[in-house]
Parts: structure tokens; sequence; C-alpha cells
């Protein structure tokens, strides 16, 4: 059977830990405001840390999950995920606090190895647990157009150097994450495919940052509340929220998953 560890367990992993997890869903949400209250390198900070937090806590989840209350295989290749990209993040922040380097430089570093690493091992994880099925042709096409347009928007604006090149090649990891949830059903499950969709999202914006915005940062926009200009390099560190999100969601998710199994 796809996915089935060697210790199957039935048990249905308990409310409380899914209510838990939905409690940092809010606060993770409510934090993602704040940039535009708050100092830009505190928000920074705590962003960081708080998405290495998270994914450790995801780690730890799997690995509990995986051995107390189910043995699907994808539990321990998400807690590989998890852990790799706490590990890579951890390495990126200090490097680029570390580092006198500038951040076009800061943005390619070994530590991309382990963001990449996340999605190969989501990639690995549905095609053992998922078997293939039909996709909706309109849903393929709208996803492959949406990336094809940033691809050449990203081309066009930039051409081709080391940086746009190394952003192409996470752009296709990113595809084709999304490809292989698309075709092994993964859209049909509540909260995994949203979790994986925002992390796409995430992940490009990331790589958009520190590759279009980073030399444009006369871009500005007006934040909110306070009416006071902010450049879009500078408003897209809500990236880092943004990953913790779907770092929530893709857990949910699973969560959800093992117990729809069990039911």
């Amino acid at each position: 059977m796809p996915g089935t560890g060697a210790h199957l367990k039935n048990h249905v992993i308990p409310e409380g830990v899914t209510i838990l997890f939905w409690i940092m869903v809010i606060l993770t949400a409510l934090f993602t405001g704040l940039i535009f209250f708050i100092r830009l390198d505190t928000y920074q900070f705590y962003s960081n840390f708080f998405e290495v937090v998270i994914a450790l806590v995801c780690m730890v989840s799997c690995l509990y999950a995986y051995r107390t209350w189910s043995g699907r295989i994808i539990l321990l290749l998400a807690a590989f995920a998890f852990g790799g990209f706490a590990l890579s993040n951890t390495f990126w922040y200090l490097y680029s606090i570390a580092s006198h380097l500038g951040r076009q430089d800061v943005f390619f570093t070994i530590s991309e190895l382990g963001f990449l690493g996340f999605m190969l091992f989501f990639i690995v994880a549905f095609r053992i647990e998922f078997p293939p099925k039909p996709c909706p042709l309109l849903l393929r096409i709208t996803m492959a157009g949406l990336l094809l347009i940033i691809a050449l928007m990203v081309i066009g604006t930039l051409g081709l150097d080391r940086n746009t090149a190394l952003f192409m090649f996470r752009f296709l990891v990113v595809a084709l994450l999304i490809d292989v949830a698309l075709s092994h059903g993964v859209y049909q499950y509540a909260l995994l495919w949203p979790g994986i969709c925002l992390w796409s999202f995430a992940s490009i914006l990331y790589g958009l940052r520190d590759t279009l915005f980073i030399i444009h940062k006369e871009w500005l926009i007006v934040a909110p509340f306070t009416g006071n200009p902010l450049s879009v390099y500078d408003f897209l560190s809500v990236v880092g929220p943004l990953d913790i999100l779907s770092l929530l969601f893709i857990q949910l998710g699973l969560f959800t998953y093992l117990n729809s199994r069990q039911d």
C-alpha cells in the first residue's frame, strides 16, 4: 500500500493538537501586519526566528505523529523537509548578519540547497503517498500560465545573469512541486493544497525580492494607517510570515489527511 509505514497505527490525531496549530496561524496572521508599525530590522529578526521555531515544531510534530499516531511515510519525509528548512534558514540569517557582502550575494548561498530540499522532500512524499490522478485541464493550464508569465517577466526585465539563472532554477523546482501535487490529487485535500500553494507563492516572491526589487528600491508603496512610504523590497519581508503560514497549513493538512484515512 503506498505510504504505509512499518508500524501503521490506528490513532486519530488529537483535536487539541490541531487547535494549537490554528492558534499559531492566527498569531502569525496578526504578526504579518506589524510590518507597518515596528522597525524593519526588528520585524525581520523575529520573522526569521519564528520561521525556525515553527519549522522545528512541525518537524517534532511529524516525528511524534509517525511514532505515536500513524506510521505513514509521508510524516517522516515531511519531518526531514521541516528540519532541513529550519537548519537552512538559521544558516542563511546568521550568514546575512555576519557577512559584509550585500544582499545580492546573500541570496544564493549553500542554504539555498535546504530551501530547494524542502520542496524535493515533498515532491517525493506526494509521489509515494498519493496515487496518480487525473487533474482538471483548466486548473493545470491556469497554474502553468501564471508561472510562465512570472518567468517571462523576470527574464524580460533583468535578462540572464547568475542571479536570474539561479532564480529560474528555483522557479523550475517550484513548478515541479506544483505539477506533482496536481498530478497526484493533492489539490483535493483541504489545507494541504493551500499550504503548498502559499509556500510556492512565498518562494517566488522571495526570489523576486532579491533579484528584481532589490535593484529597484525606488519603487514605493504607502503604508496603510501610518501613511509612511515603504519600498516594495522592504515590504516583501512579509515573505517570512507567509512561509510560516504555509508551514502551518501544510502541517494542518497532513493532520487532516491522516485523520480522514483513519476514519
